[in-house]
């Protein structure tokens, strides 16, 4: 479902709705500006979630953040409007929670399988195998621990099917 079909932005409002909604107002949130995630060993922690999510380096913070974002080059990883992900070594991890707590965090993936392949193959522990959300929105929740210790979550919609998150054989 597009932004604009599901009555969500500001393509589906009426020219009369309240003008203190419209994102372009002072007050309103406009989004998820970053994502800050502790890593004890700062290029190490950088390293990974390069490797990982295919995220390019776009920037840094003297010597204790470094700014990534996803692209295929910083150029495109700078232009991408999509929230950063700022590696701190300044920051707690959440090692010492369980993995159903509410100290994690989250990223939407496609192809959730290949992610948690590469985590691994880059000093990840899968702590959570892919599984369907008993829900209406066909969300599937994959959990690993970085090599910092942080409980990292994956959710990818639309892909709740047996055969396609591999959890038995196609056509069992």
């Amino acid at each position: 479902m597009s932004i604009e079909s599901s009555g969500v932005g500001n393509a589906s409002r009426s020219p009369d709705a309240s003008p203190a909604a419209s994102a372009d107002e002072d007050g309103v949130v406009a989004g998820v500006a970053y994502i800050r995630i502790p890593a004890h060993e700062l290029e190490k922690g950088a390293e990974f979630y390069k490797a990982t999510f295919g995220m390019q380096q776009i920037g840094a913070f003297l010597d204790h953040a470094i700014i990534l974002n996803v692209g295929k080059t910083a150029a495109e990883a700078v232009a991408n409007p999509a929230p950063r992900l700022i590696v701190d070594r300044r920051m707690l991890s959440n090692r010492g929670y369980g993995i159903n707590d509410n100290n994690c965090w989250c990223f939407r993936t496609k192809g959730m399988e290949k992610v948690l392949q590469r985590a691994e193959q880059n000093g990840a522990t899968i702590v959570m195998q892919p599984y369907p959300v008993v829900s209406l929105t066909s969300i599937v929740i994959g959990k690993f621990r970085d090599p910092s210790g942080n409980l990292i979550e994956l959710a990818e919609a639309g892909t709740d099917t047996p055969d396609r998150l591999y959890l038995r054989p196609p056509g069992k």
